[in-house]
């Protein structure tokens, strides 16, 4: 199971960001091209090969039964300095096809939660996401 796969910190980051990208059931040319500028803008490519974890990760995504028991596993893994930080680029990444639909929306709110993040700063930053990103397609404030 992903327990004895996922050890190091920059992997459980991988995982998590994976698995944001994959919780709408479909992983698009627009959020691999998110992912992979995230985690090379964070040097990862440097450490991980990102094929080799997605191949870790497909190996046990299906045999994930308890979502809050993974996600709490990861994040005890990355040890974030920078809760705020990381919980914006997971929904920057559940965007990157265009939409948050519920069930992404929910992965967020237990995300934010395990970071210890409260509700409004949730809220604020699910909002600055939205109209950055719209900011970014207009190309106009």
């Amino acid at each position: 199971m992903y327990t004895g796969l996922i050890k190091a910190p920059e992997e459980g980051i991988v995982h998590l960001f994976y698995y944001c990208c994959m919780k709408d059931g479909k992983f698009d040319e627009p959020e691999l091209n998110n992912i992979s500028d995230k985690l090379v803008s964070i040097d990862l490519q440097k450490k991980l090969n990102f094929k080799d974890e997605m191949r870790k990760f497909k190996s046990y995504q299906n045999s994930i039964t308890d979502e809050d028991v993974y996600l709490q596993y990861l994040i005890s893994i990355i040890k974030s300095n920078n809760n705020l930080a990381l919980l914006s680029w997971c929904i920057e990444l559940c965007a990157a096809d265009g939409e948050i639909n519920e069930e992404e929306k929910l992965l967020l709110v237990r995300i934010g939660n395990m970071l210890n993040i409260g509700d409004t700063e949730q809220d604020l930053i699910q909002r600055l996401m939205a109209q950055r990103r719209n900011v970014l397609l207009e190309k106009e404030f």
